[in-house]
């Protein structure tokens, strides 16, 4: 079975290493360039895992040019598997392969179909999602599925943590499903559209903290772009910045706080940053400034005093 492999992050990475330890037979390796690495957070070049197996690998800028699709007809795959790729893939690149393309992702299809699943789990509180892989057809996400697995999402669960999950069930898929692939006995579960919802794709103005909410909300908000992806941001005066960790307080806002306007960083000390919120306090333990300035107490996140 001849494997054409497409893509461009470190969960990308993963399931190439997997794929070639399950005896996988990938005759080439399509990603991005290193000088493109800004358009994903979590980029990760494959040329190093590439070399130390002797694949073919293709640098590649848009997926559907004809160049490309030339490329990858030449290289007459079985199947392709599209494992952290953001571009559509066109109709007819869909048809080159005789099995099909197979894709990922983060959640339990059909429902959140659409972007970023990782995130939008956490900033909406969700406790479980899940991995799946499935047929890609011309719609979002909605072709049949391949295998699917659930995992919960605890209230200490960040984006690091869920990507770590995803990627472990990566390799147990891979595992399970290519030698169904490769002998023809591979599930193919259509999907009930009926029940698909559907995420919306994020913007930069949904990751500023916006402190007059809830103190769950923004805790979510926080632990939903921590690394690998951008972070959470606000602004002090003009300077912005971004907030990789929050804690939920452990005790009542302090006395005389509580009529501080939301924003206003009220304590500072070994446990971070206290800063109230719409209904109490967050406690921050990790931040940084654009321009390495020191947040101090008194001053209001999100505005300036």
């Amino acid at each position: 079975m001849r494997i054409v492999f497409l893509g461009t992050v470190e969960f990308s990475r993963t399931c190439l290493l997997q794929i070639l330890r399950s005896g996988g037979n990938v005759v080439a390796v399509l990603t991005r360039p290193p000088v493109d690495r800004g358009f994903n957070s979590d980029y990760a070049d494959l040329t190093g895992v590439a070399r130390e197996h002797h694949l073919d690998l293709y640098h590649v800028k848009k997926i559907n040019d004809p160049a490309t699709i030339s490329l990858i007809r030449s290289l007459q795959p079985d199947v392709m598997f599209v494992f952290g790729w953001s571009q559509l893939i066109s109709v007819e690149l869909l048809k080159i392969p005789a099995m099909g393309c197979i894709g990922s992702h983060p959640a339990l299809l059909p429902r959140n179909r659409g972007r970023h699943p990782l995130i939008w789990a956490l900033v909406e509180g969700l406790d479980e999602s899940g991995l799946t892989f499935f047929y890609m057809d011309e719609g979002a996400d909605s072709g049949a599925i391949l295998w699917q697995k659930a995992f919960p999402i605890s209230l200490e669960d960040d984006a690091g943590t869920l990507y770590r999950k995803i990627q472990g069930l990566a390799e147990e898929a891979i595992a399970e499903f290519l030698p169904q692939l490769q002998q023809g006995k591979a599930p193919r579960l259509p999907q009930n559209h009926a029940l698909a919802t559907y995420w919306r794709k994020r913007t930069a103005k949904d990751g500023e903290i916006e402190w007059s909410g809830p103190t769950m909300k923004i805790y979510n908000l926080v632990r939903a772009l921590t690394h690998p992806y951008v972070g959470a941001h606000t602004f002090l005066g003009g300077n912005r910045v971004t907030v990789w960790r929050a804690a939920l307080p452990e005790t009542a806002i302090a006395t005389g706080a509580s009529d501080l306007p939301p924003g206003t960083v009220f304590a500072k000390g070994e446990t971070g940053l206290q800063v109230r919120t719409g209904d109490g306090y967050l406690r921050l333990w990790q931040w940084e400034t654009t321009d390495g300035t020191p947040v101090k107490m008194g001053d209001r996140l999100g505005g300036c005093l």
